[in-house]
């Protein structure tokens, strides 16, 4: 980004920093600083009050004097044989020392480049709450960062270092506060060609980013932090999926222990298995009677004391609850989970008279349809419905119903799918939304609404065979504030009277009546202000669709770390061993205003960022004919759309086998993250762009040609909650 150009106009941070700087680089063009370990290196360092939290000092190190040609802060080469040099040669410079002993700067610095520094110093002394701290709050900064120094240990004291605020004039001073830093950031280098005024502007701007980043996100807790040990029931299916709850719990010094099945890629005993967790408890899984024993048996039987377990599994949710119920470790009531997992318990939180039912087959369906049973005998069909599995994740099998004689379609499919029963029940109209909240007893820690747009069943022509596999999320929810309210405190208080009071919990509803709705406008489908005549009399309704009493699965918690600056996965584990201090402490997101909205509900995102799905297009053999992952391979082509992708995922590699469906939900082969500062509506065009651009080559076997298929897949690990 080139200075001058960093979004968002805003008054300065001070002008005693200001006004100062000006004083001293204006004595620059004029002459060289005349400081003899600055002789061919000017620099300007300066401490700033950046907020109650934290100082930071700044530090400019100008291009070398044009008096010297010699390599920057090396001897002069040119010396004669009796040691005598032939030119003046420029000392060693402590500051540039202190860098390069900390793996920043460069061995050969640029001599026709500004290079920037920033030192990162908490006000007050503490405990490490999370060691990746930096690297988390400054993701996606909008200057370019070349390195970050992070050396803080999880858990460890800090003792603050608090210079006083101003200029900085000794090198020793500045080499001082490095090796005392809480974290050092080198951004990349501006051209000498930038005037004073714009190099002024950059300083201000960056401070001013810094500061909506931290100041009110504490790295540090005032007490000590004990160190605990917590089980995940379940490891991930692969790195992709795992990988940021590992780093997660390495980051905030909870040692990680796996209870899976034997034959688990994370089992071995090898030195890269041993960075993600601690031990793995080889225990048999089978969902039966028994699992829970035979979980708390392994658990039991490990030598050192485990504080905490949780799971990502979703099939897993009661019988986790059950094994930390019977060891005494934090969890919600097994009631609430036994309720959340069955979508029947879970509708009737929200019954409407008449139009929920459950039946567990065709066969019963028919009695109930034409004699109807004691328990159910009220129940009239009024279309559409919803017909899904009472147990079930990701929209597998989930059908709209427009009729009487798909019903059975539906029913059929539902109930075949985990051998569960079929809950029948109204289809809400309304824009879908996913709402996660972040919860300590109760209170709302950091919640956030993330808009769905309409998927294929939406739609007005869609069949029994459509399908609610999404399609894209956006965030920050354009919902109206007062609407976002009332979908908060719906759902908060259903979470809370079931039991589940403190944790993370992805939520997914629709919002009835809503002033909203999807339109075309402009040539972007975005959910717009209804027109009056066609705005509802009736009031505006939070209906649940179902409680997931977990985080979003990975590729849906990945929008949230990078657009608020929250990790669901951090939450989730600091709540399992009931560490409240740091989950309070590690739930604060970012501090930008979007668009000059000072509305709270699109305050706390650094941009506007639209989630991609990429479904498979066809079923066959995934081959990558250039060698390159598909996600590498866009970016490569399109360089105009690289700088906005975030990430992109791949979920295949070559020879793995793709059906359209999985379990009659859409098999998908990678996501993306697209974000825009600009609009919300820039980033939707992002992303739509960014699915068009999308390319993977999957080979058709001849003998199917591209039939639809609802059979397994490699790719997609539904089972795990991807959603």
């Amino acid at each position: 980004m080139a200075v001058g150009t960093f979004p968002g106009e805003r008054a300065s941070l001070g002008h005693k920093a200001t006004s100062s700087f000006s004083s001293v680089t204006s004595t620059h063009t004029q002459r060289p600083l005349s400081r003899p370990s600055n002789l061919y290196r000017p620099l300007f360092g300066e401490i700033i009050p950046l907020c109650d939290l934290y100082s930071i000092a700044n530090v400019v190190v100008f291009p070398s004097s044009p008096s010297s040609s010699q390599t920057p802060f090396q001897p002069n080469p040119q010396q004669n044989r009796n040691g005598n040099a032939g030119a003046r040669s420029a000392p060693p410079s402590p500051f540039i020392e202190a860098l390069q002993n900390i793996g920043l700067g460069s061995p050969s610095w640029s001599a026709s480049a500004i290079s920037v520094f920033t030192i990162i110093l908490p006000a007050t002394d503490g405990y490490v709450t999370r060691s990746d701290f930096l690297k988390l709050r400054l993701q996606d900064f909008p200057y370019k960062i070349l390195r970050t120094y992070e050396p803080l240990r999880p858990l460890q004291k800090y003792s603050a270092t608090c210079p006083a605020p101003g200029p900085v004039t000794s090198e020793h001073d500045l080499a001082t506060l490095v090796e005392s830093a809480a974290g050092v950031v080198q951004w990349e280098d501006l051209p000498t060609s930038v005037s004073f005024v714009d190099l002024e502007v950059y300083r201000t701007r960056l401070a001013e980013e810094l500061r909506d980043r931290l100041h009110n996100a504490p790295w540090l807790s005032s007490t000590p932090i004990s160190r605990k040990r917590v089980a995940l029931i379940r490891g991930r299916p692969n790195i992709t999926a795992g990988g940021p709850v590992y780093r997660a719990a390495k980051a905030l010094g909870l040692d990680l222990v796996i209870v899976d099945e034997e034959g688990h890629w994370l089992q071995a005993d090898t030195e890269e298995n041993k960075m993600h967790r601690e031990a793995f408890l080889v225990t048999d899984m089978t969902e039966d009677s028994g699992v829970v024993d035979r979980i708390i048996q392994s658990i039991v039987n490990y030598p050192l004391p485990i504080h905490g377990v949780f799971t990502l599994s979703d099939n897993f949710f009661v019988a986790v609850a059950q094994v930390a119920e019977a060891l005494g470790l934090p969890a919600s009531p097994v009631s609430a989970f036994e309720t959340s997992v069955d979508k029947y318990r879970s509708r009737l939180l929200q019954n409407v008279p008449g139009q929920t039912a459950r039946v567990s087959s065709v066969r019963e369906l028919e009695s109930l349809l034409s004699s109807g049973s004691h328990q159910q005998a009220e129940f009239t069909p009024r279309f559409p419905l919803i017909v899904k599995p009472t147990k079930g994740w990701s929209s597998e099998c989930v059908s709209k119903v427009n009729n009487l004689d798909d019903l059975a379609t539906a029913v059929q499919k539902a109930t075949s799918r985990h051998g569960s029963a079929a809950v029948i029940e109204p289809f809400f109209d309304g824009p879908e939304m996913d709402v996660n909240f972040v919860l300590l007893d109760g209170e709302i820690l950091f919640s956030e609404i993330a808009d769905e747009p309409p998927c294929d069943a939406d739609s007005s022509a869609a069949t029994v065979h459509s399908t609610f596999s999404p399609e894209a999320l956006t965030l920050p929810s354009v919902l109206p504030a007062e609407e976002q309210d009332i979908a908060k405190s719906t759902l908060r208080d259903i979470l809370v009277n079931l039991g589940f009071c403190t944790g993370v919990f992805h939520v997914e509803a629709r919002m009835v009546n809503s002033t909203s709705e999807y339109r075309k406008q402009d040539g972007v489908v975005d959910l717009v202000r209804k027109h009056a005549v066609l705005m509802s009399e009736s009031g505006v309704e939070c209906k649940l669709i179902e409680i997931n009493a977990r985080p979003p699965g990975y590729r849906v918690s990945v929008p949230t770390r990078h657009t608020y600056g929250v990790d669901y996965f951090a939450a989730h584990m600091l709540a399992a061993v009931g560490d409240k201090s740091r989950l309070r402490l590690t739930t604060r997101p970012y501090s930008h205003v979007l668009g000059g909205n000072t509305n709270d509900s699109t305050r706390g995102g650094q941009y506007w960022s639209r989630l991609v799905y990429i479904p498979a297009p066809v079923a066959g053999t995934v081959q990558w004919p250039y060698k390159l992952p598909p996600c590498e391979e866009l970016k490569r082509r399109r360089p105009d759309l690289a700088d906005k992708i975030v990430l992109g995922v791949d979920y295949c590699v070559p020879g793995d086998k793709v059906e359209l469906f999985t379990d009659g939900a859409r098999t998908y082969v990678a996501h993306l993250l697209v974000m825009s500062r600009e609009s919300r509506r820039d980033a939707i065009i992002l992303g739509e762009e960014v699915q068009k651009a999308f390319s993977i080559d999957i080979e058709v076997p001849a003998s199917s040609g591209t039939e639809v298929s609802d059979g397994e897949t490699d790719v997609d690990a539904n089972v795990e909650g991807s959603k």
